[in-house]
């Protein structure tokens, strides 16, 4: 069995296993329904919220990865212009003579 194989049914394992505990937990929770279901609407708001946090600074480094490139892109043209024309005056130097 390869390597991707083994951890794909190891996880596969886990996932099951968590969801089984889940379930038993759910069904033998000392709350009552609405308690429980009030409980677990909270954890999902407040995983929500986590993730949208998350995106929200994954957005913003993003964007700082956009701008700092972007900046380095026109650096790199200005260079290359001045290079070009710097090329250009002592092409023209050297045919006139000078």
């Amino acid at each position: 069995m390869s390597r991707g194989n083994e951890w794909t049914e190891s996880f596969s394992t886990f996932a099951v296993g968590v969801g089984v505990g889940a379930a038993l937990g759910i069904l033998f929770a000392p709350r009552s329904g609405q308690d429980t279901r009030d409980v677990l609407k909270e954890g999902a708001n407040d995983l929500v919220d986590t993730v949208n946090e998350g995106l929200g600074r994954a957005r913003s480094t993003a964007r700082d990865w956009a701008r700092r490139t972007q900046d380095g892109i026109e650096e790199a043209k200005d260079q290359l212009r001045q290079a070009a024309d710097a090329g250009e005056r002592a092409y023209q130097d050297a045919r006139n003579g000078s």
